[in-house]
């Protein structure tokens, strides 16, 4: 398998502050009471250091939980799921015990369900229940929730990526990159592992190559940001902060997350050079926000 040298990663700017107090002013702009509370909006939002006591993140918070606690099991696809999990993990919540109208919600067992609706309809007809990157989307808020039913999706997903007959999206590849790097880290098995790192590598040189040939930019503005992050692949490049890495990466990130997967998800929400910095963090375990255009 060829693998391509890296190159010196130029150090990025930090953002100063009142770029990052104008962009929690756009996002909370953007929230209609009157509409339903968009998890996104609100993975953003403490992405850029959002008062938590406020009074429209408080607001996000507690309408995303009423959303799950009503629709999630029937009205939810897979993906939507996904991403009121990630949002839940965001805001510090337990996305196992979501409390909403004097109910009490798993999300993360309703998440693993629909999954494998997914992978059940992927095996018998060769196509998700939905598309692959919301099962791609769904096997990463599984592994960053720690669930144990990540590994199967993403050992098909890996497939699905070195198979000839895959023509997959820009995003698709990059979202299915970001959810098999987070697996990597868990997998035991070196069969498996293997099957992941070739994986993550044929993601990687591809929008190396498609960089190379359309001046920079890989797939659109959208998927740009996801392919941005698949920056390392686990057992040979060098790991983050050492200054290398296929194209440039921010670093001046790095101390926010205590991860790789959430440090690269943390990058793509943010607009070219903008660079939130954080003194302190309440959450435990550090998180991050992608804008996910393909989920539906």
């Amino acid at each position: 398998m060829g693998h391509r040298t890296t190159v010196t990663s130029p150090l990025l700017p930090v953002a100063p502050q009142d770029m990052v107090s104008q962009l929690l002013q756009r996002l909370e702009g953007s929230v209609n009471l009157e509409e339903a509370a968009n998890p996104s909006v609100l993975l953003a939002m403490n992405l850029a250091g959002g008062d938590s006591d406020g009074p429209v993140h408080k607001w996000l918070l507690q309408e995303i939980k009423e959303e799950a606690v009503r629709s999630a099991q029937k009205d939810m696809t897979s993906g939507q799921v996904a991403l009121h999990v990630l949002a839940l993990l965001s805001s510090c919540q337990d996305p196992q015990r979501v409390h909403a109208l004097e109910q009490t919600l798993d999300l993360i067992r309703v998440l693993q369900q629909k999954t494998d609706e997914e992978m059940a309809k992927l095996e018998a007809e060769g196509v998700p229940k939905t598309t692959l990157y919301s099962v791609a989307l769904d096997t990463m808020a599984l592994c960053l929730a720690e669930a144990s039913g990540a590994q199967g999706p993403s050992v098909a997903l890996a497939k699905q990526v070195l198979s000839p007959q895959s023509h997959l999206s820009v995003g698709t590849r990059a979202m299915v990159a970001l959810a098999l790097s987070c697996i990597y880290n868990y997998v035991e098995l070196q069969d498996v592992r293997e099957l992941l790192q070739e994986a993550l590598w044929t993601v990687s040189n591809s929008f190396l190559d498609e960089q190379e040939k359309r001046n920079g930019m890989i797939g659109n503005i959208y998927s740009m940001g996801l392919a941005l992050q698949v920056g390392e692949v686990p057992g040979d490049f060098t790991p983050l902060g050492s200054g290398t890495a296929p194209w440039p990466w921010p670093r001046c990130c790095q101390p926010w997350w205590a991860g790789p997967t959430w440090m690269r998800l943390a990058w793509t929400a943010l607009p070219p050079r903008i660079c939130p910095q954080a003194n302190s963090w309440p959450c435990s375990q550090s998180w991050g926000h992608t804008a996910f255009p393909e989920v539906c």
